[in-house]
């Protein structure tokens, strides 16, 4: 089953990326305003931008796929392969050097002065839906770990019920023997978002106080790519784990004939589905927003702004 929907899944990001490819191609780059110096700055940050989501998204396929050859950890790494794709592409995205800004050796640089953090030019929408995310696997991983009973191996990932003289007992199930795997490989996941959002804010400023806002035009953008890219992987591992559960869930409590975690578990495995189904949506609009960053840092400013630094 887990190869049928890594197949589908894979299947749906290769159609959204063909999707992207043609709407990026089709539409009109805005970025034709700025001086070529400033251009090309913005053509490199998309690069970059562009290079995390693809490194990502081919890093977590490559973690899917080498699972396979780990069947004694139970699926484990299966699991844990969105945190560590997308913790590679941001990892990545970080440690590629900003390109240098060119000033003519007859102009002075004025840049704006203004200190930047990280969460400087965060997307709060994103930011928030983010956190929710992580909050919501928290919580389902606290409720699943507790619920959770010992399979033959001792390890936490069953859910068993006893009703008089019947039984129950199916796997597998989140519980701890996944759960808290998934909250470690998540926090490192958030410590790598953090350190994609620090290398932005790092970057130095366009050489040009007239371009504050194409500057900060840039920042934002990326920030929401980055965040995207967290997001979608949360998304899918969190998906992943809770239509499975849903499912062991579900079957355990219909032969117990407990019609209330029957529903839980049905509840589960479709707001799992919706979830993986939101990771591919995070996917394609986090490439979209690479392949398109010149025209959005540009779209976030005043026109008569650049212009009049234009040559």
């Amino acid at each position: 089953m887990a190869g049928v929907a890594l197949v589908g899944y894979v299947l749906a990001v290769v159609l959204a990326v063909v999707i992207v490819w043609i709407v990026a191609r089709r539409r009109p780059q805005g970025d034709e305003t700025v001086p070529p110096p400033v251009r090309a700055l913005l053509s490199a940050a998309r690069r970059r931008a562009t290079l995390a989501v693809i490194a990502a998204a081919v890093a977590i396929v490559a973690a899917f796929v080498a699972s396979y050859s780990l069947p004694a950890l139970l699926g484990l790494p299966f699991l844990l392969s969105p945190a560590v794709g997308a913790t590679a592409g941001l990892l990545l995205y970080a440690a590629i050097p900003p390109r240098a800004a060119v000033v003519e050796a007859d102009r002075v640089r004025d840049a704006s002065l203004t200190p930047r953090t990280p969460v400087s030019y965060l997307p709060r929408a994103g930011a928030i839906l983010l956190a929710i995310l992580v909050v919501a696997q928290t919580a389902f991983v606290l409720f699943t770990g507790f619920t959770s009973s010992p399979d033959d191996s001792g390890r936490y990932r069953a859910i068993a019920f006893q009703v008089g003289d019947v039984g129950s007992v199916s796997t597998p199930y989140a519980g701890w023997f996944y759960g808290i795997p998934l909250l470690v490989a998540t926090a490192i996941l958030t410590a790598a978002t953090f350190v994609a959002l620090w290398r932005v804010s790092s970057t130095p400023a366009l050489p040009d106080s007239d371009l504050a806002e194409v500057d900060a035009g840039w920042r934002r953008a990326t920030n929401r790519i980055i965040v995207a890219i967290s997001a979608a992987a949360v998304l899918l591992q969190f998906g992943g784990v809770a239509v499975q559960s849903g499912l062991t869930l579900r079957n355990a409590a219909y032969n117990s004939g407990l019609l209330v975690w029957s529903n839980t578990g049905v509840f589960f495995g479709w707001a799992g589905v919706l979830m993986l189904i939101g990771s591919v949506v995070g996917l394609t609009l986090a490439l979209l927003w690479a392949l398109t960053l010149p025209d959005l840092a540009v779209d976030r400013t005043s026109p008569h702004r650049v212009e009049a630094v234009a040559p």
